[in-house]
């Protein structure tokens, strides 16, 4: 195989122009002019994209985190069904994963508690065209409509990366939460990378040391508000997307849906299965799993009549060197691992360094930067 198609590096993507929205959606919905703004109207492809079309639920895709830890008969069965669900559907609903019901109210409660502090306040964590850290909204390219989402994006993991300056003090409860969420899900991910490893008859550390072990693991916490909508067919919460990262990890909302994932060219609710967490596949851990694994595309549609919220955690490789402006990883290589490339199923993934400077090339753009990966 040549060099030039073996590889690929963020050198290779076109410059852009990226903007932001001017006002929080929060703030648009306060308006007496009710019209959506032309840069939020999302014009859909067609017919079967329409937020509100009839659509059915996922199939249920339920995984017991107790099972896959468990030295048991039922742990097989398991990790059977973790293989399945997540070369299919790309993601699942994970219960007994050992996260109480008052932490999650928690961590639900202090990011409602931010999105309800004045308008001055928030701005003072708000973040800039060069960094996705902070409160706003996220980048797009000149022509592409602005998500009806207000954010804020923190750094919780590795510790001494955390940058305190965007994270809000005037509410007592939320570092200690946050910090106490983090380690939770911490422990969490350790046990899922570990079982995908093993479903897929790898060392089940493999994971782990690719992103750099359970020390160093680069997390980010982003809590999600999505103000309701006088016309909520024409707007999106969310683009259709998916993960730069390994691997997200999901709270939704408690009582309202919004969340969609897109499987074989269909559009599918995701139920609120209570409780659980909501794990999808990143573009990371597919190009890693060559392609056996699937980066689930996803987007958020808006109620009419209620707000919703939700708060996402996405884990992404470490790297001993310097992390760029949009996060990525400096000289941080990627590929597919060698014990899942054969004959029958040859290379089919591009390495690449860099691969999150890369995807902020393409997302902003609302492309997926894995295309540009692909052999």
């Amino acid at each position: 195989m040549l060099e030039s198609q073996s590889k690929m590096s963020a050198s290779s993507v076109p410059p852009m122009n990226l903007e932001l929205p001017s006002k929080p959606v929060q703030e648009l919905i306060k308006s007496a002019d009710k019209e959506v703004p032309e840069r939020y109207i999302y014009q859909l492809p067609n017919r079967s994209d329409d937020n509100h079309f009839e659509i059915e639920y996922m199939d249920s895709s339920v995984i017991d985190l107790s099972l896959l830890s468990a030295s048991s008969s039922s742990q097989h069965e398991e990790l059977r069904k973790l293989r399945s669900v997540l070369s299919s559907w790309g993601c699942l609903q994970l219960i007994n994963h050992g996260l109480s019901s008052s932490l999650l109210d928690q961590i639900r409660q202090v990011g409602k508690e931010f999105f309800d502090l004045p308008l001055e306040v928030k701005q003072k964590h708000s973040r800039t065209l060069d960094s996705f850290e902070g409160y706003g909204d996220d980048t797009v390219s000149e022509g592409q409509s602005y998500n009806w989402n207000d954010r804020l994006h923190l750094k919780v993991h590795p510790l001494d990366h955390r940058n305190f300056r965007l994270w809000p003090e005037y509410l007592p409860n939320f570092r200690g939460t946050l910090e106490e969420y983090t380690m939770e899900l911490r422990r969490v991910l350790k046990t899922i990378l570990e079982a995908i490893a093993k479903s897929l008859e790898l060392d089940e550390n493999i994971f782990l040391r690719e992103c750099g072990g359970e020390e160093s693991i680069n997390m980010f916490t982003r809590f999600n508000y999505y103000p309701p909508c006088s016309d909520p067919s024409h707007v999106l919460g969310l683009k259709p997307h998916s993960d730069g990262s390994v691997i997200t990890i999901l709270l939704q909302d408690k009582q309202v849906e919004g969340l969609q994932v897109e499987k074989d060219k269909q559009w599918f609710k995701v139920p609120i299965v209570p409780d659980a967490l909501f794990i999808n596949i990143g573009d990371q851990l597919e190009i890693m799993s060559n392609g056996i694994l699937k980066s689930v595309v996803h987007k958020v549609v808006i109620d009419k009549e209620n707000k919703r919220t939700s708060v996402a955690t996405v884990s992404i490789p470490h790297s001993d060197k310097e992390i760029g402006p949009f996060g990525e990883l400096i000289d941080k290589e990627i590929g597919p691992f060698g014990e899942l490339i054969d004959k029958e199923r040859p290379q089919m993934y591009k390495r690449i360094k860099n691969y999150l400077s890369v995807f902020f090339q393409y997302y902003p753009r609302g492309e997926r930067a894995i295309t540009a990966v692909k052999i």
